[in-house]
């Protein structure tokens, strides 16, 4: 199988079961990662055997579009790529993205918000700590400066 095959295979399983424009964007998605790879110096065989049976790839594309529909406002995408490493050796590279549901960002806000004055209390709390043990020593240091400017002063 080349790639124009992979694709193509990868639409077919996709047409009718996703929008035409999840089809299309999946099918760019997966051409332009083969061109990428390609470019990286794999060769396409490798490529497309670590990607797998696009019929499968399709069914999972199927299945996170449905669970997407049914849950509403969570999603998730994982996808990945196989490749070989130091001598034969496969190591798999994959992401999540995640739309986090619509609650969080409140709770969020709240959480980072609560950090903020944690942080500005534990700076007040320092300062006044600092000052407490400093204060004495300030106060002697000003008597003693009066003391030397009065003395000053009346001796001259």
């Amino acid at each position: 199988m080349n790639k124009q095959e992979f694709v193509d295979r990868l639409r077919s399983s996709l047409s009718g079961k996703v929008s035409p424009a999840l089809v299309e964007e999946n099918a760019r998605y997966y051409e332009e990662y083969i061109n990428t790879q390609i470019r990286l110096g794999e060769q396409e065989e490798k490529v497309l055997e670590a990607l797998g049976d696009p019929r499968l790839i399709a069914r999972s594309i199927v299945a996170a579009e449905s669970g997407r529909a049914a849950d509403g406002d969570y999603r998730e995408y994982d996808g990945g790529s196989e490749r070989e490493v130091d001598g034969g050796r496969k190591s798999r590279h994959s992401f999540k993205v995640t739309k986090l549901p619509s609650w969080s960002l409140p709770v969020l806000a709240v959480g980072a918000l609560l950090v903020i004055f944690a942080v500005i209390g534990l700076i007040f709390q320092l300062v006044l700590r600092v000052f407490t043990w400093l204060w004495p020593i300030i106060f002697i240091a000003i008597v003693i400066i009066f003391f030397i400017k009065l003395f000053r002063d009346w001796l001259h």
